[in-house]
């Protein structure tokens, strides 16, 4: 789906790759949210929530949305970005 560069205050960066997995589980979450609203309007409480949910399940954070939310900036990477980081992205 899309790459995401996670900066935590106070810790090192990670990269996460969000899946469709990612993007069911907050449909599921998120009244009125749908893929096809995300594509054409992506807000940037549903970039944390996505990102927060493909996080926890990569085990890459531990915490609530909230925490998250309050201690988290996000990077949205595209396809050249992806290409010319040098560090591994996370599984």
């Amino acid at each position: 789906m899309f790459t995401v560069k996670v900066m935590p205050d106070g810790a090192e960066p990670y990269t996460v790759k969000t899946t469709t997995r990612d993007i069911a589980q907050w449909e599921k979450t998120t009244k009125g949210a749908s893929f096809a609203g995300l594509q054409s309007e992506m807000k940037a409480v549903d970039l944390y929530k996505i990102t927060f949910l493909a996080s926890v399940r990569q085990n890459l954070y531990v915490g609530t949305l909230a925490d998250f939310e309050k201690s988290v900036d996000l990077d949205v990477l595209d396809d050249e970005d992806v290409a010319a980081d040098p560090t591994r992205p996370a599984a």
